[in-house]
């Protein structure tokens, strides 16, 4: 769930009365298939990988994980999922290439995603389908998952390199770029794709209710509670910093050499918890 929260990812607003729903398909870089689903009001998140699904309220901001195998409901929002602090700041620029591919179904331009005067990889993007004010919704849907997982990560956003940072703040750029339909990585490799756009859907009001009878936990005030320890621990850790400037340096993969110090660190995280 986390993982999908990260990578995937978040976006959410709609006006107007829905005469159908819509639904997006996307494809992962390992072929992973994600479904996404709204009315204009509500939107729901599935993922085969997921226990469950996620569903967004666009009006309060509030999101469901909805775990059906724990048979529970966890309860947070936008604003509430967590502390985003010593978070490195990044800066984004979008090269216009010219007209890209039409992918399905749309036509998209080709821009360059340079950040900090990083080369990050290729995205094709729509404001074509931006027309579409459910299809807004559903991408807004992603910018509100996306902003959590920003605030999810804390501290911890320092060891990601620029380009992995960046890929977490593609959906703020739907107004200046369009719809994010293919991204690719520096390298080419396919990160993300719409695969399919399907706006004359049409589910059972049932498809957005949260299931009955399963406890709902508020995760807020929890997970601030724990990202705040975890951030103190790691501030008071002088070889945090320097370690982490290595990682990006090597473009956020590891050493064994780091791996041990991480592993060291994790150590000490836990012995001062106690």
């Amino acid at each position: 769930m986390k993982k999908f929260l990260i990578i995937c990812c978040s976006f959410y607003f709609a006006s107007g009365s829905a005469l159908a729903d819509v639904q997006i398909t996307i494809k992962g870089d390992k072929g992973r298939i994600s479904t996404f689903s709204s009315n204009g009001k509500v939107a729901r998140i599935e993922d085969k990988q997921m226990p469950g699904y996620v569903i967004i309220d666009h009006a309060s901001g509030d999101f469901y994980m909805v775990d059906t195998k724990r048979g529970e409901i966890m309860r947070s929002g936008i604003g509430k999922g967590g502390v985003a602090v010593n978070a490195s700041k990044i800066s984004i620029n979008l090269k216009d290439k010219g007209g890209g591919q039409k992918i399905a179904g749309y036509s998209t331009r080709k821009f360059e995603m340079i950040v900090n005067g990083e080369n990050c990889g290729t995205i094709y993007a729509s404001s074509e389908l931006l027309k579409n004010n459910e299809i807004r919704a559903i991408f807004e849907s992603m910018r509100s998952m996306q902003q959590f997982s920003r605030n999810r990560t804390g501290g911890m956003g320092g060891i990601m390199s620029v380009c992995q940072q960046a890929n977490m703040q593609l959906a703020d750029m739907i107004e200046s770029s369009g719809a994010p339909m293919r991204v690719l990585d520096q390298s080419g490799k396919l990160q993300s794709e719409v695969v399919a756009v399907d706006t004359k859907k049409k589910f059972a009001a049932s498809h957005y209710a949260l299931p009955s009878g399963m406890k709902v936990v508020d995760m807020s005030e929890k997970m601030n509670q724990a990202e705040q320890e975890t951030q103190q621990m790691m501030e008071n850790m002088p070889d945090m910093g320097e370690l982490m400037k290595q990682i990006q340096q090597g473009g956020g993969q590891m050493t064994e050499e780091m791996q041990q110090q991480m592993q060291q660190m994790m150590k000490q995280l836990q012995q001062q918890s106690q």
